[in-house]
């Protein structure tokens, strides 16, 4: 220790950098400390990553509006009803809310379906209508086919005489705004109020001498004011070929046939090659 404090005590064995501060005068100094705080600000932003802030990628100009999901049968019960305006055969426009403080039954139908065929073949659905609109149940009957047209459906009309509304919904978004995917598909509205959804009976294919006829049931609790007690039933039938649907299908198509043609290409490629 005592040797230590005899360098110190020498001016030529004071260290370095004391003596180099020694000499400098206060502007000097200053000078000193400006260039090292700027050095240390250089080195700081080498050492660290720049932070830029992300910038906004513009979607694209051709981007695809994505459907909304097909609605759950199981969410529209006791709920209000989706919005429905349609047209009819004539082209007028009919709004379910023009109904909304009547009991309504709405039925998905298509001409071409052998089910929907089998029920009006043995009368199973027009006495119904004709029974319950004497208590002033209101029937509405909904084409959701994307080939849907009057001209196709006239000979149906003249051979089963439908006078209630029958609607075409071409685009299919009303059968998915309802969760209906099958035709024949029943729903019952209460004021406008979702209070039955599915299948007329529990007869799949007409055979049962004894059968529970779903629809109807649920129609009369309806009419007597009490709680519909089979709110839930699984339709059966065939799959409507709804605008959806239909593009969906011819893309599977289209994507199996590039496919197709792009294997075809490389087999042609690797043919040649060999020989």
């Amino acid at each position: 220790g005592s040797r230590i404090h005899r360098r110190m005590q020498s001016g030529d064995q004071i260290p370095r950098i004391l003596r180099f501060a020694t000499i400098l005068d206060p502007q000097e100094e200053e000078t000193l400390m400006n260039a090292l705080l700027s050095a240390m600000i250089l080195l700081t932003s080498l050492i660290l990553p720049v932070q830029v802030a992300p910038e906004d990628t513009p979607e694209p100009a051709d981007a695809v509006e994505q459907p909304a999901p097909i609605a759950s049968p199981i969410d529209l019960l006791g709920k209000e009803a989706p919005a429905m305006v349609l047209p009819d055969l004539e082209g007028n426009s009919f709004d379910l809310t023009s109904w909304s403080d009547q009991v309504v039954v709405l039925e998905w139908s298509l001409p071409g379906c052998r089910f929907t065929q089998r029920l009006y073949l043995q009368k199973r659905i027009l006495p119904m209508i004709r029974r319950w609109k004497k208590k002033d149940i209101r029937w509405v009957t909904i084409n959701s086919a994307f080939y849907a047209h009057p001209i196709k459906i006239q000979p149906w009309i003249e051979k089963y005489p439908i006078t209630h509304p029958y609607l075409l919904d071409k685009d299919g978004k009303v059968s998915e705004a309802f969760g209906v995917t099958n035709c024949p598909t029943f729903l019952v509205i209460d004021h406008g109020k979702v209070v039955y959804y599915g299948a007329i009976d529990d007869d799949v294919w007409g055979r049962n001498l004894e059968r529970v006829n779903y629809l109807d049931d649920a129609i009369r609790q309806v009419h007597e004011g009490e709680q519909v007690s089979n709110a839930l039933t699984r339709p059966y039938g065939m799959s409507i070929r709804t605008r959806r649907s239909e593009d969906e299908r011819r893309a599977t198509i289209e994507k199996a046939r590039l496919e197709r043609e792009k294997k075809q290409s490389e087999s042609g490629s690797t043919d040649g090659k060999n020989r």
